[in-house]
């Protein structure tokens, strides 16, 4: 069996990044830049103290989700602000996963590890209940 490899948050990033040109530009609305910059800066401001998120619950609480919190705010930056400064032959590009990393992110080994624990706590209280 082919053994899976994982890469950084780094590399998911960055790839395919090295083959558009360095000199070409877009035109953006300085209102929509703004949101995206206020979006990422209000992620730094929550997750560069340790202290804001003691527990899992607390990253839960800020990170929401599609209708309310910071995941809200990326999804609003990501998926309508961010796509009208995109030339569409690039918008065509990431549909079609030429930015996509070869590798999964490392968290989706953490993922597949969880998945095959469940598997596995299933498998064993079928089993006991089979032997009763």
């Amino acid at each position: 069996m082919k053994r899976r490899r994982y890469t950084s948050v780094e590399k998911q990033v960055e790839y395919g990044l090295a083959r558009v040109d360095r000199g070409r530009k877009v035109q953006v609305s300085l209102r929509d830049l703004l949101y995206v910059h206020q979006t990422l800066s209000e992620l730094v401001r929550f997750f560069h103290q340790p202290d804001h998120y003691p527990t899992l619950a607390d990253v839960e609480t800020f990170i929401g989700n599609r209708n309310a919190g910071a995941f809200h705010l990326i999804c609003e930056a990501v998926y309508k602000r961010m796509r009208k400064m995109i030339h569409g032959d690039i918008q065509e590009a990431f549909n079609n996963g030429y930015f996509d990393h070869p590798s999964s992110p490392y968290y989706y080994k953490i993922q597949s590890a969880n998945r095959i624990a469940r598997k596995k706590s299933k498998r064993i209280a079928r089993r006991g209940s089979n032997e009763q």
